[in-house]
């Protein structure tokens, strides 16, 4: 790898006005002036210069780095190809880069899980929590005494937080549902929204989408019907079975809904559905929240969309 002095040898130059140009402050006017920097610039790229990031990070005091932590558990972070787009289009239009890392959750082994290198050392110029269940005691009380800038991804918070409204995407589901002659619409979510392992028993988005759906009921004068059912845990696929049952019963039942808005998806309902010898969406109305428009396209559901990729970009 060629070092500037090697550039500034072959140009006929300095070393500081190697410098200039390949930093961007070398400010030509004279059209000599404009050819030289262009020299310079196609010599640096034939003999194969690339800046050292590391010495740059000690002049200005910034390394040019953004990071982002996450659980190793899948279910506990934002997993979502369209955030990862939104998100990396953005640091790519302003010259930074990704560095990823996971912090796990405590054990009896190791209660108090060590913080990732990025939080301990100054690698990073600021942090993307994308941690939606339980971060560690241990790690937020490091984020306060290290003073690292921080965006939490997906979490309820007062400030520096993105997340989608997920009260306004109920009320438009519930509305979309009324105005299109509904009036038996129930509101199915699991017993639990968190995950096997995660600290807290409910995602805030469970909360705000039920709050949307209740409150846009009560003013068109219905009756919310909020109905609680089996936690489904993908890994298991007993339980999965054990929800489908239970969704297949309550769908034969004489008072069944005429539509329903699910707080996790729609697929399994789809199926019940099938099952009770209910056709969607004629005998039976399933919407849900999705961050894919296309997602279970071979069924009739519709959903509200989140939009992940923009919460990546913002």
């Amino acid at each position: 790898m060629a070092t500037l002095q090697e550039i500034a040898d072959a140009a006929g130059v300095t070393n500081v006005t190697v410098s200039r140009v390949l930093t961007g402050s070398y400010k030509a006017t004279r059209r000599d002036a404009i050819r030289r920097a262009a020299r310079i610039r196609l010599l640096a790229q034939q003999m194969g210069y690339r800046p050292v990031s590391a010495a740059r990070s000690i002049r200005t005091g910034r390394t040019g780095f953004i990071g982002m932590v996450r659980s190793p558990l899948w279910q506990c972070s934002v997993h979502a190809p369209a955030f990862d787009s939104g998100l990396g289009e953005a640091l790519d239009a302003r010259g930074l880069c990704l560095v990823s890392d996971l912090i796990h959750q405590p054990t009896a082994a190791q209660p108090t899980p060590l913080p990732p290198r990025i939080m301990r050392e100054t690698v990073v110029d600021g942090l993307i929590i994308n941690y939606v269940f339980g971060l560690p005691a241990s790690v937020r009380e490091l984020l306060d005494r290290c003073r690292i800038p921080a965006i939490w991804i997906n979490r309820k918070r007062d400030h520096n937080c993105v997340r989608p409204n997920d009260e306004g995407a109920a009320i438009t589901a519930t509305r979309y549902l009324i105005e299109n002659g509904h009036t038996r619409i129930a509101y199915v979510c699991q017993a639990s929204g968190a995950p096997d392992g995660a600290q807290e028993p409910l995602h805030y988005s469970s909360i705000d989408r039920q709050s949307g759906y209740e409150s846009t009921m009560r003013q068109a004068g219905l009756t919310p019907r909020v109905v609680t059912l089996t936690k489904l845990d993908g890994g298991d696929p007993h339980k999965v079975g054990q929800m489908l049952r239970t969704y297949t019963q309550w769908l034969r039942q004489a008072d069944r809904p005429t539509a329903i808005l699910c707080a996790d998806g729609g697929r399994v309902m789809c199926f019940a559905a099938c099952q009770a010898g209910l056709r969607v969406p004629r005998d039976l109305s399933v919407m849900t929240f999705d961050d894919d428009p296309a997602a279970d396209e071979r069924v009739g559901v519709d959903r509200v969309l989140v939009r992940y990729w923009g919460m990546g970009r913002v």
